[in-house]
């Protein structure tokens, strides 16, 4: 099966429970990529990997036109249903591959793609293409999560993410991250970082509807995890005794120079 009809049968499973997560609507946290951007009013933004099109909705609120686009048509139907019913107008939406957009150079002043990296086979060729769409001296704001600069332990993390999600690749270090913004001609202009998003596993692993022999081992990895200190995502159990985990994310901004 082709990577990509792996991040669409994944995110077709998991749509609706994707959109209702907490990790994925908190008002705060998309706002805070907004604000990144630096928004004047009159920009043309393309949000890539729009999923339920949280992020399309709050730049729609803060520029002039927004155009947001997936993979996975199950995404694009909660998308296009909430901004109908709420009379979004300037916003719309459409099929496309990341690593291959289909519009002209310097098409978007901004270029936005939100917890979506760590999923595609070439994030370089993600980044490139957002470069080569965004005009020049525009804006390219990425969040993700983002992996401990230890490759072992890096590849910890790796192995748990893709018991969960088969459509999961890599999370990548904030050092490459950077260097992904360097290397397709993007400044780097700021870089805020966080750790207080802290998944419930139980939740985490409902989302997806991961099958009960994988969800058995990625409880197993993470308490061990918990217990040695082995990936850097820090998990830790409540007072109830459910567990949790930092994953910690990386918002980015950067702008294309000419």
């Amino acid at each position: 099966m082709r990577h990509n009809d792996v991040i669409r049968e994944s995110f077709t499973t998991q749509a609706q429970a994707f959109a209702a997560n907490p990790w994925v609507t908190d008002e705060d946290r998309i706002q805070r990529l907004v604000a990144a951007a630096h928004l004047t009013g009159d920009e043309r933004v393309l949000d890539i990997a729009t999923g339920p099109g949280y992020i399309a909705e709050a730049f729609a609120g803060a520029a002039r036109e927004v155009v947001g686009v997936d993979l996975t048509d199950a995404m694009l139907a909660i998308a296009k249903h909430r901004t109908k019913e709420r009379g979004i107008s300037n916003v719309s939406f459409r099929a496309a591959d990341a690593e291959s957009l289909p519009f002209e150079n310097g098409a978007f002043d901004v270029v936005v793609c939100r917890l979506a990296l760590h999923h595609v086979l070439k994030p370089l060729e993600v980044l490139r293409e957002m470069a080569r769409v965004c005009r020049a001296g525009g804006t390219a704001v990425v969040e993700d999560i983002y992996a401990s600069e230890h490759p072992e332990r890096a590849a910890y993390q790796d192995r748990w993410e893709i018991l969960r999600d088969p459509s999961h690749v890599r999370t990548l270090a904030l050092s490459e991250l950077l260097q992904l913004f360097r290397d397709v001609g993007l400044e780097t202009d700021s870089v805020t970082t966080a750790d207080n998003l802290t998944p419930e596993v139980e939740r985490w692993l409902a989302t997806t509807k991961t099958p009960p022999e994988r969800a058995s081992e990625i409880r197993r990895l993470l308490e061990e995890d918990r217990l040695h200190d082995l990936s850097g995502t820090r998990p830790f159990q409540d007072a109830t005794g459910r567990l949790f985990f930092h994953a910690r994310t990386a918002i980015l901004a950067g702008r294309k120079v000419s």
